[in-house]
């Protein structure tokens, strides 16, 4: 899914992408987004320029309805667009050699991300597109390199009347933009009973509809304590309950709305397993469904199910700090960790697999991991644990700005 902010998600994270892997070449120069024609009035120092030179609309999404829909819907496919952009580079006080150093830095960079990663582009837009949802966007965005001919790019620099430069054109597609329409939605079939009897329909009078899950912090996948808020309609009745629902879990886990819900909008929260250690041992970190269910006199009605992912919470992690080389390095984490579980640390960007685990006492639902790291490089690391596919998340939100948790950075040191 995302917003018609998607075009402009994608160039704020392509400059930032750019940014951060030029920084040391760069200087005290900049990474602009400005037409051939005004990309070098004014500059002297180094810079590199991105200029989106041409969209087009991908003709392989233009009659592709939109992926998973309920069965049943009628809905608009979303609009597919191809991005064409011309990266050009000068060198400070127009030195060629410096430019050439740029050049080939750029081109490194731009071939190492194929891909734009959802975590790239949602810190890219956490502060200028708040509003941009381009990360949650499904589907790949590629970043392809175009052989254009030195005639094709000389006409799109005559279309400026600007001096000639050697520039990279890339593609980036593709980016899906969301229709605004309503989704028509028919009813279901009624199969007929045996014994040629027939069908009991029962008739749910102002269905409610589960139209968005919305994390605290922007957050990919909800942490413990977390206050999910629920957006829709027709969420205020009296018996609404919420199921999660995991693939290992004999039975789904409820949650009822919390004071104050609206039409339109209400709210649920996680347990905080560290308030409430008995309720750990009936939660599993992993990948769960959510949905609206009313009870009713013969069964119960459901809501369209929702992903939602739940990340392990690390408690403690010893020693903060280690000497180089061989290290061990100890976890504590709730809920507990189960012996079918696939478990990693991730210590910066190293993946490491845990064997060894250790479930402490019973009345403090928490896990005891022990991890030996080995030619532990000297550097400042966040540790995150992966429990099932879902990261822990070593983020301070009460701090301001939000900051990596003391608790989960290791220094290791000479």
């Amino acid at each position: 899914m995302s917003n018609s902010m998607a075009i402009a998600a994608v160039t704020t994270t392509l400059q930032s992408i750019l940014f951060l892997g030029v920084r040391d070449e760069l200087g005290s120069g900049r990474i602009t987004t400005l037409p051939l024609d005004k990309a070098r009035s004014k500059e002297e120092g180094n810079q590199v320029n991105l200029y989106l030179y041409h969209t087009a609309i991908n003709m392989g999404w233009k009659n592709i309805p939109k992926p998973a829909r309920p069965k049943g819907t009628m809905e608009k496919p979303p609009l597919g667009l191809d991005l064409f952009y011309l990266v050009t580079v000068y060198g400070e006080k127009d030195s060629e050699a410096k430019s050439h150093r740029l050049l080939g830095r750029v081109m490194s960079i731009l071939h190492d991300h194929s891909t734009l990663k959802a975590a790239e582009i949602e810190a890219a837009t956490a502060t200028e597109l708040p509003e941009s949802d381009l990360h949650k966007q499904t589907e790949q965005i590629l970043i392809t390199s175009q052989s254009l001919t030195h005639e094709e790019m000389s006409q799109v620099w005559r279309g400026f009347q600007a001096q000639y430069r050697a520039s990279l054109a890339y593609q980036v597609s593709v980016v899906l933009i969301d229709s605004k329409l309503p989704i028509d939605l028919a009813l279901p079939v009624l199969p007929r009973l045996p014994d040629g009897r027939g069908a009991i329909a029962q008739i749910f009078t102002g269905e409610a509809k589960l139209e968005e899950v919305l994390l605290p912090n922007r957050q990919r996948s909800a942490q413990w304590g977390d206050v999910l808020i629920l957006q829709g309609t027709n969420l205020t009745h009296p018996e609404m309950q919420v199921h999660l629902t995991h693939s290992q879990l004999s039975e789904p886990r409820v949650l009822l709305p919390l004071p104050g819900r609206t039409e339109s909008e209400l709210q649920v929260q996680l347990p905080n397993l560290m308030a409430m250690p008995e309720a750990a041992r009936e939660w599993r970190v992993g990948f769960y469904t959510l949905s609206l269910v009313i009870p009713r006199e013969h069964g119960r009605w459901s809501s369209e199910a929702w992903p939602l992912a739940i990340a392990p919470q690390i408690l403690s992690v010893d020693p903060l700090m280690v000497s180089a080389g061989a290290v061990t390095l100890t976890l504590t984490c709730t809920p507990p960790v189960l012996a079918d579980q696939v478990v990693s640390l991730l210590l910066g960007d190293r993946g490491i697999p845990v064997t060894e685990v250790e479930a402490l006492a019973e009345e403090n639902a928490v896990t005891e991991l022990r991890v030996q790291v080995r030619d532990a490089s000297p550097g400042i690391y966040v540790v995150r644990l992966r429990v099932d596919g879902v990261d822990s998340i070593p983020v301070d939100f009460m701090a301001r700005p939000p900051q990596f948790a003391a608790n989960q950075t290791v220094v290791i040191v000479e």
